[in-house]
């Protein structure tokens, strides 16, 4: 007898079809996971000597290579070292040009471009914070600084509008060009220093460059986002009216998209002074050099008065390219009434004959060095509040112990625990586990990658250290354990504080400016008052990556409870939900996707820091990748390894907490 199905019955048939595919695909990946982990266990806890890929040893063959055929390989007579000359040649004119203004030229110069583009309070404070510069730093080697940074600005200006546009224009171009910068925004800016020196040695060139590849992504996003936000009724318009695409482009989108260029270029200074101290490294000589020597000696009076002299630099640049041109004329008010009114089409003469006058009278006067009587030595009160921190806040504070107890608890309780279990474990055993983690998450690609990201690090063979050779895989598990520590204390930190500012506007206001600061600060200055207040090492490394990685997630913390809808929140409160009970169940579930969004963004933040903390002894794959810039003769090669070692780690950690944050509700795990 044949069995009759109704319609309606056809789609709990399909589904439960369905249900039972599912079900078995599941019990056959968790078949699959439970016979490799139990190779995994009985496999070696170390990693085989055969997996050796022979990277480190290709590396270093191909710098010696470069060193030794850099006069005579057609791909460094005509491309590289062209490029290496140009540079270089632009770098020292552009610094001759800034001395050559003179210290009251210079700050001319700031204060005129100042008041064309955002009027007298933008003059004001780009000059007082310029003059600031010569007041707590050396201002020559401060000129250095800035022509480095100016010619990274403009040639990652003459790159990304270009490349803006294109992407603005196509497409299939802003997908391709949006892989690119999120591939350079994800590295750690230590990666990049191996390659560079390869093609273009050490100074300005390398400095140059990896300044421009890290600057880059905002000058192309904005440039994009300008044109795109263009209403679609003005080009129409301009297409009416016949005017061909290049007149379109120059004469109706690029003006209207003005402003927002104009903010890509003030992220671009801001990513350049952000990235031009650790370009220091390569040996440009100048206030950076200062900065991170300093560091290294821990003398931190000096690296306080030099990383100071950076901050006011590079707020004196934000003063000057954020300020909004006024309708009307410029002039300075005074008790309600304008006086010194000047029409805004003399502003730049003026301004302009203003400098050259400043500099004139500065050679006649000879006011070549910023004057002595200006200055003020901050370095030795800053030693001293440093010895007296030593003296009070290291032992024997209530309650806490002191931030020596704290260092301890956290190498000796937290650091060391970790990563002597991922040493313990055996090396397989991670990578099935990690796999497994990623097949949770989003399914059998995603574990592929992690498996393959990880087998790779496997493969990069060993360095010199401890009397002996250390397994690059050993250093990866020490960089993992700070990592994991410093973004577990990172989270536990912003998620109170951003749900707190999510639904207080009074603690949002509070917290608004502290964000608003430690977003604009380069990542160096937060190894200053680390080292201020811990001894060097591991858990001062892991300071810096807390507060460095802290902002972002309070930011989109609040910013997801705050863009909940008001009707699901009504509707808990009608149903006699308190507040308690309305933000855990109806807020939090909503504002998921933005806090995860927030986790994966203080991840990248604590890999950009944790690489940067080995100037402060945190050691690892960022001593690996530093060691290799400081003695490229010996340690390219290993620092190619270390260097390729975080960039595995990064798009693991990166695709993980991004599954976390973009997978829906619904989403089940499939195959």
């Amino acid at each position: 007898m044949t069995a009759v199905v109704s319609i309606e019955q056809l789609p709990t048939l399909e589904s439960d079809s369905v249900r039972r595919g599912r079900l078995r695909r599941r019990n056959v990946s968790l078949a699959v996971f439970a016979v490799l982990a139990g190779l995994a266990v009985v496999a070696k806890r170390e990693v085989p000597s055969w997996m050796d890929s022979g990277i480190q040893r290709w590396a270093q063959d191909r710098y010696k290579w470069s060193i030794t055929n850099r006069q005579t390989s057609p791909i460094f007579r005509w491309i590289f070292n062209p490029i290496t000359d140009f540079i270089t040649w632009s770098v020292e004119h552009t610094e001759t040009l800034l001395l050559d203004l003179r210290w009251p030229g210079v700050i001319a110069l700031i204060a005129a471009i100042g008041w064309r583009t955002g009027g007298v309070r933008s003059a004001v404070a780009g000059a007082a914070a310029m003059t600031g510069v010569g007041v707590v730093a050396d201002f020559d080697l401060a000129m250095r600084t800035l022509a480095i940074m100016i010619v990274a600005v403009i040639i990652a200006l003459v790159i990304g509008v270009p490349l803006g546009v294109l992407s603005a224009r196509s497409d299939r171009t802003e997908r391709v060009l949006r892989l690119l910068l999120d591939t350079a925004q994800v590295m750690p800016i230590f990666v990049y220093f191996s390659p560079l020196v390869l093609f273009f040695g050490i100074k300005f060139a390398p400095a140059v460059m990896a300044t421009v590849v890290f600057a880059l992504p905002p000058a192309v996003r904005l440039t994009n986002l300008g044109l795109r936000q263009v209403p679609v009724v003005v080009n129409e318009v301009g297409q009416s009216f016949g005017a061909t695409s290049l007149q379109q482009l120059f004469k109706v989108q690029l003006p209207l998209a003005k402003n927002t260029i104009l903010l890509g270029l003030n992220q671009v200074i801001m990513m350049a002074f952000a990235i031009v101290v650790l370009a220091s490294l390569l040996g440009t000589g100048d206030l950076g050099q200062s900065v991170l020597a300093a560091l290294q000696k821990q003398r931190v009076g000096e690296a306080f008065a030099a990383g100071m002299g950076i901050v006011l630099m590079a707020i004196a640049l934000d003063r000057i390219t954020t300020g909004r041109k006024p309708r009307a004329a410029r002039g300075v008010r005074w008790n309600g009434s304008r006086v010194a009114e000047v029409p805004r089409r003399l502003v730049a003469p003026i301004a302009a004959a203003s400098v050259v006058v400043v500099v004139l009278l500065a050679h006649v006067l000879n006011w070549q060095q910023f004057p002595s009587w200006l200055t003020y030595d901050i370095s030795s009160p800053v030693d001293s509040a440093v010895d007296w921190v030593q003296s009070n806040l290291r032992r024997d504070v209530p309650l806490i112990g002191g931030t020596q107890a704290i260092s301890d608890f956290l190498v000796i309780r937290v650091l060391d625990p970790i990563k002597d279990f991922l040493l313990w474990l055996p090396w397989l055993t991670i990578v099935v586990g990690l796999a497994f983690v990623g097949w949770l998450s989003r399914g059998w690609r995603l574990a592929a990658t992690i498996a393959i990201c990880l087998l790779l690090i496997a493969t990069m063979g060993t360095i010199p250290g401890g009397g002996g050779q250390i397994q690059l895989w050993d250093i990866a598990m020490n960089t993992l354990s700070q990592v994991l520590v410093s973004i577990t204390i990172a989270v536990l930190i912003a998620f109170p504080l951003g749900v707190w500012a999510g639904r207080s506007d009074v603690v949002q206001r509070i917290l608004r400016p502290f964000l608003d600061i430690a977003q604009v600060m380069p990542q160096f200055v937060y190894l200053i008052p680390v080292v201020f207040l811990f001894s060097a090492g591991r858990a001062a490394g892991v300071v810096a990556c807390v507060i460095y990685a802290v902002p972002p997630c309070i930011r989109l913390t609040a910013l997801g409870m705050r863009e909940v809808p008001t009707a699901p929140r009504e509707a808990a409160i009608s149903f006699g939900a308190t507040g308690q009970q309305e933000m855990r169940h109806v807020q939090l579930p909503l504002a998921r996707r933005a806090i995860l969004l927030g986790v994966n963004q203080t991840l990248l933040m604590v890999l950009a820091t944790v690489i940067i903390a080995a100037l402060v002894g945190a050691g690892a794959l960022g001593l690996v990748s530093y060691e290799a810039t400081t003695k490229p003769n010996v340690k390219f090669g290993q620092g190619v390894a270390g260097g390729l070692s975080i960039v595995l780690l990064a798009i693991m950690l990166d695709r993980i907490t991004q599954a976390w944050g973009t997978r829906p509700d619904s989403e089940r795990r499939s195959t």
